[in-house]
Order: C-alpha cells, then sequence, then structure tokens
C-alpha cells in the first residue's frame, strides 16, 4: 500500500483515539491527529494538477478586468469550484468606476467566493484567495493577457487546496472561504471591495492569506528555492506560523522582505485590522506583465510547496479533528 493510502486508512482510527482516551491523552493525540491531517492534506497537493489549473486560466485568452469576457472569466472559475463539489460557489459583484490616464470604465466586477463551511464556530472565517485578472504591456491586454505567474498560479493554488480539502473530506472548525478576487491590476479593488464589506458587517476573519506570483523559481537546485512571506503591522506571529509550517511541511526556505506589502491583495485586509499574510516569489519575474507570462516559464514543484504552506496553515487556524463521511 502506498504511503498516502495508508494514511487516509489510518485517519479515521486517529480520530477515534482523540474521543476514547483520557484528557491529557486527549490532548497529545489531538496533536499527533493535527499534524498527521497537515500532513496528509499538502502531501495531497499535486504539481500536475496545480499546473493544469494555470494553462486552464491561461487559455482564456485574455483575464484583463475592463475586457468584456471579465464575467464569463468569472463563472467559469465560480464553475471550476462547483465541480469540486462546493455548490454554494457564488459571484460577489461589485461596481467598479475608473476614469484617467485616458482610460474610462464603468461596470461590474465579480469575485467568486466558494465555502467550506466550519463544524463549531462558521461564524469565524479563514480565507485563502488569489487575483485572477492580469494585465500585459504594450499588446493589447483586451485580448492577449496570459498571466500564468500573474496570477493564474495563485488561483491554482487556491483552487487545488480546495480540491485536496474536498476530496479528502476535511471539515474544518472554522469556516474557509476560497476566494478569487477581481480587478486587482486596477487597485486591488476586489479585495477592497470584500474587506470593506466583512468588516462593515462585522464578519469575525481570523486569517487571510494571499498567494500572487507563486510559480517563479529558476533554481534547479531545491535546496536554494525560497519564497517570501509578507506580513503586516498585526500578523508577524502569524508570519512566524507560516514559517514553521514550510520547515515542517516542505523543502523551501524563506525571506522576510515587505517592500511590496501594499501591492497585492492582502493589504486592504490589514488595513481594517485583520490579520493577513502575502505568499510570493523570492526571485524577480522577468515576464512580469508580457504576454511571456506562461506556463512554459513556471516552475510548478515549487509552486506546490508554496501552496502546502498555505493548505497547512489553513488546517492549524480552523482544526477540528473530524472528516466528514
Amino acid at each position: 500500500m502506498c504511503y498516502s493510502r495508508f494514511k487516509a486508512t489510518l485517519l479515521p482510527f486517529l480520530f477515534l483515539l482523540l474521543y476514547v482516551t483520557s484528557c491529557s491523552e486527549h490532548d497529545e493525540y489531538e496533536k499527533i491527529t493535527q499534524d498527521f491531517v497537515a500532513s496528509s492534506l499538502t502531501d495531497a497537493i499535486n504539481a500536475d494538477s496545480i499546473q493544469g489549473h494555470v494553462e486552464w486560466l491561461q487559455g482564456m485568452g485574455t483575464r484583463y478586468a475592463l475586457a468584456d469576457n471579465r464575467r464569463d472569466i468569472a463563472i467559469k472559475i465560480r464553475d471550476k469550484f462547483i465541480s469540486l463539489g462546493y455548490a454554494n460557489t457564488r459571484l460577489d459583484s461589485f461596481m467598479l468606476s475608473i476614469s484617467g490616464n485616458g482610460l474610462t470604465f464603468n461596470g461590474w466586477q465579480y469575485n467568486i467566493i466558494a465555502t467550506l463551511e466550519g463544524a463549531l464556530h462558521p461564524d469565524s472565517v479563514c480565507i485563502v484567495g488569489a487575483h485572477y485578472d492580469d494585465t500585459s504591456e504594450p499588446v493589447n491586454r483586451y485580448t492577449n493577457a496570459p498571466g500564468a505567474n500573474d496570477n493564474a498560479s495563485g488561483v491554482a493554488a487556491t483552487i487545488e487546496i480546495a480540491r485536496v480539502m474536498k476530496k479528502n473530506h476535511f471539515l474544518p472548525n472554522n469556516t474557509i472561504k476560497f476566494i478569487a478576487f477581481g480587478a486587482e491590476e486596477t487597485g486591488l479593488n476586489g479585495s477592497s471591495d470584500y474587506a470593506s464589506k466583512a468588516f462593515q458587517a462585522g464578519e469575525k476573519i481570523k486569517i487571510m492569506l494571499n498567494n500572487d506570483m507563486i510559480a517563479y523559481e529558476t533554481g534547479n537546485d531545491f535546496s536554494d528555492w525560497d519564497v517570501n512571506i509578507i506580513d503586516y503591522q498585526n500578523s508577524h506571529d502569524t508570519r512566524l506560523l507560516a514559517e514553521n509550517m514550510s520547515r515542517r511541511y516542505t523543502s523551501l526556505s524563506y525571506v522576510n522582505d515587505n517592500t511590496y506589502s501594499h501591492y497585492s491583495d492582502s493589504y486592504p485586509f490589514s488595513i481594517y485590522g485583520y490579520k493577513a499574510l502575502f505568499f510570493i516569489s523570492h526571485d524577480s519575474d522577468n515576464n512580469y506583465h508580457t504576454i511571456n507570462d506562461k506556463a512554459i516559464y513556471c516552475n510548478f514543484d515549487y509552486c506546490s510547496h508554496v501552496t502546502e504552506i498555505s493548505c497547512a496553515m489553513l488546517v492549524f487556524q480552523s482544526w477540528w479533528p473530524y472528516l466528514q463521511y
């Protein structure tokens, strides 16, 4: 029997032990089981699957936020989550008005939200997300913006975690929301809209994990691979947990360079006081915002490791020792 199948067989037995032991033993078994579940789920993250998600998004031609196909793109991503078993996936629309630099736009944009509801505290929310729009220069971005690394890679990570959790029947304590944000390239509009609505509604967001440009790594030696984990004033402790997850479940090293902390979808959440982290490749991508930002230049083994950090973080932040069968 392969190791992953052995893990899946052993999981129900471990959960049974949690409920038949004494309190002190229970705590110890819970720690063991928590680590076992995180290991099982991160082991299930698949580089080929992530590559398939990226190529699928790249194949849509353009994902420029102001292009006429923006709603079609959102519906396709919504339907992808539905196909994985998230029947509650919905579009969250918001109006975007832009005027300046020779550009005028007034129309609807869309966030896509898939939800895995928590068993004990469904009103407490953990978010993993990424923006799905892209731009390219100097070509016509309305027709050609492939955006493989920026940011099909982050959306693919979000989809892959959702796939693995659903396939393995993971039922969290807190609710997990998988969000693909619209109109990031035009000013973090999708994440700003969501964070604002959440704050006004009093939504209890425990953590927000943002993956943006996580598939660019040119090194051949995986021992030299590292990821930049960006944090904010209120999330230093959360970054330390992410570093721990990287050590325990991946072969990645990590750095903490906050130079670009204001330039992706984690930032609006931090403004409203939510703990947020931003994962990004440490290497600079020469194909950034060009028509050469394609899957052939991505490193999907590296991307899968970055994805594993977010997956493990969600297990530890939304823990409940139960798998839904």
